[in-house]
């Protein structure tokens, strides 16, 4: 299976600052750096500091073997930060490619990192105004939450039987389980330019730009887990349903809302383990797809949405041959 913030502080008046005064007084939040995983997990660097299994970040990495004890270094110079990979084991990579072992790698806000291909992140910075009503330089209304609507594919998955699970194997044991579940589907996530947002629940929910990687992304991930329950135990299985719609969102936050988002959840609750439902308006831009099969499933009264809505399906490998093959579109 594939694994799957000091502060500087100038204490001006404000009403007394010109604009050029305004500007200096900004300052990056100086000495920490977070690397925040999809799954919720988080590692504040500062510094100078080195990232392993045995160093900064053990709590959260010392589950990884192929994590080296010290793995990288994280250092800060004119305002930048960088990355240096200490001769790791199985590499850092930023942004799917892996760094030249020993060099000083600049890193940017947003960006993925892996520290190997097992704990993927995003590297978060921020900048602060040193008095309140200072914005920085480049603000774009982004940073102070203000919305931004967009059309993306939204996606739901969902975990059935978690319960039985952890009843079975217990507290530690059952986390570990899912966590390596939301490895999984987020290192798929970020393959397809996706960007897993959180996880609610036993469910994640991520976002797309591309209808065609979200399919694919959907896809893969029913394709993997299949490959690893043909492997484990009865307890130890996945079963994952799938919904997802294409619309207009609202950005703010790292979050997403509109009534596109409902529905996708919507699509979900109704999706049978290990299938992918997606609706018409998804469908309409997927079906030339050559790499995929669709099936048209019925016309659902999903819960909150006043008319019935056509549901489609991706056909999974293993149904191309099996019971309702010649509803295949």
């Amino acid at each position: 299976m594939q694994c799957l913030e000091d502060i500087s502080h100038v204490k001006m008046e404000q009403n007394s600052l010109s604009a050029p005064e305004a500007v200096r007084s900004l300052s990056p939040q100086e000495g920490v750096l977070t690397l925040a995983s999809p799954d919720g997990r988080e590692i504040e660097v500062r510094d100078g500091e080195v990232v392993g299994r045995t160093v900064v970040g053990k709590e959260v990495l010392d589950i990884h073997e192929e994590i080296s004890r010290r793995h990288a270094q994280f250092v800060r110079s004119e305002g930048e930060w960088f990355v240096i990979d200490l001769n790791s084991s199985n590499g850092t990579f930023l942004d799917g490619k892996r760094v030249t072992p020993m060099e000083r790698v600049l890193l940017r806000n947003g960006q993925r990192i892996s520290i190997s291909p097992v704990f993927l992140a995003t590297v978060r910075m921020k900048e602060t105004a040193v008095e309140e009503g200072v914005l920085p330089l480049h603000y774009d209304g982004a940073e102070q939450g203000q919305p931004d609507r967009k059309t993306m594919v939204i996606l739901f998955a969902d975990l059935k039987g978690s319960v039985d699970f952890f009843q079975e194997k217990g507290t530690i044991i059952g986390q570990k389980w899912i966590l390596n579940l939301y490895r999984l589907l987020a290192s798929i996530i970020s393959r397809h330019h996706g960007e897993h947002l959180k996880n609610i629940g036993d469910a994640i929910l991520a976002v797309f730009d591309n209808p065609h990687e979200a399919a694919r992304a959907a896809l893969e991930m029913q394709v993997d887990i299949r490959r690893h329950n043909n492997k484990a135990d009865n307890i130890g299985q996945y079963y994952l349903r799938i919904g997802m719609n294409m619309g207009t969102v609202i950005l703010e936050n790292r979050d997403v809302f509109g009534n596109a988002v409902n529905i996708a959840s919507r699509v979900q609750a109704v999706a049978p383990p290990e299938h992918i439902y997606i609706t018409e308006r998804l469908y309409e831009e997927v079906k030339d797809d050559k790499e995929m099969q669709f099936r048209f499933i019925s016309h659902e009264q999903l819960k909150g949405v006043k008319d019935k809505t056509p549901i489609y399906e991706i056909v999974c490998g293993w149904e191309k041959s099996g019971g309702g093959a010649e509803n295949v579109l």
